[in-house]
């Protein structure tokens, strides 16, 4: 494709993507999880009163309190006691996950495609990130747990609503082409696609940053340590091999640890967990998302 052209392609797939009504606009429950998960001071009660106004979110949150992961002799009948069951850090991420999962529905994506794995890729990178923040002192993981789980994006747009150009992408894959050489040679790359998206939403910037740069983080971008953190959980996550994982261009690891004010021992902790503590957390997640609550 010559350099007009992608020019011209990008512009009308942008167009393209703008024009999807359902992706106009975020869900207020969503937003508000947003805006609530970027603020330290956020409490319990708070978190309690923004899922209990979306009902459909209340069912989704209490079955997998009530699920069989947690294995409690008397059923969970309130968002407080869910929130003690399932953990506060936790049910924030899972609560904003399950509420996009609404917009992105992985029954929705093509054949071929699974939908499921690729939220529980967002879910696994979300957790990671947030536990690489605490390690690394960040002034707040709970913003960072979000951009890991919206760092995607753009993947999922291209799937749901543009997969008559996105299925090239996975027929050069079979032909043996690394997954980022496809975005690249079609000119449809998920970290543009996510950042449009985001952008026309109104997410805030770390969100738009992490999601345009987490394969190719910026030291000039403001972010630059958020988008460090997120890059360097999707690569443990891949390594782990939870969820769908696509091949990534090769990255200098040791600029990103730096990046991520993490150092080798940190990030061989949080690898070691990855590989232990999130498998059976990411199997109830599944068991939510695959059962729609």
């Amino acid at each position: 494709m010559s350099a007009p052209e992608a020019s011209r392609h990008r512009i009308q797939l942008r167009r393209r993507i703008f024009e999807i009504e359902r992706l106009g606009s975020v869900p207020q429950v969503i937003w508000r999880l947003i805006e609530a998960l970027g603020d330290d001071r956020i409490n319990t009660a708070e978190l309690v009163r923004i899922i209990e106004n979306d009902p459909a979110l209340v069912a989704k949150v209490l079955s997998l309190a009530n699920s069989a992961y947690y294995g409690l002799p008397h059923k969970v009948a309130t968002i407080d006691r869910a929130v003690i069951i399932i953990g506060f850090q936790e049910l924030q991420v899972l609560a904003l996950g399950v509420g996009l999962a609404d917009i992105f529905d992985p029954s929705q994506f093509p054949a071929g495609l699974d939908g499921e794995m690729l939220w529980l890729h967002c879910l696994a990178v979300s957790w990671t990130a947030g536990r690489l923040a605490e390690l690394a002192g960040y002034p707040s993981p709970r913003e960072v747990m979000v951009a890991g789980l919206l760092h995607d994006l753009g993947k999922m747009v291209l799937a749901i609503h543009v997969w008559d150009e996105y299925r090239r992408v996975y027929e050069l894959v079979d032909q043996g082409m690394p997954y980022f050489e496809a975005e690249e040679h079609t000119e449809l790359k998920h970290t543009e696609v996510g950042y449009w998206l985001a952008v026309n939403w109104g997410l805030p910037n770390i969100h738009t940053s992490v999601i345009r740069d987490h394969h190719l983080p910026r030291e000039t971008d403001t972010y630059f340590a958020s988008t460090c953190l997120v890059t360097l959980a999707d690569l443990l996550v891949k390594k782990a091999g939870l969820g769908l994982a696509h091949e990534s261009a090769p990255l200098d690891l040791s600029a990103v640890m730096d990046g991520a004010g993490l150092s080798v021992a940190a990030t061989d902790e949080a690898a070691e967990q990855v590989t232990t503590v999130l498998p059976p957390i990411l199997e109830a997640w599944r068991l939510l998302i695959k059962n729609g609550g």
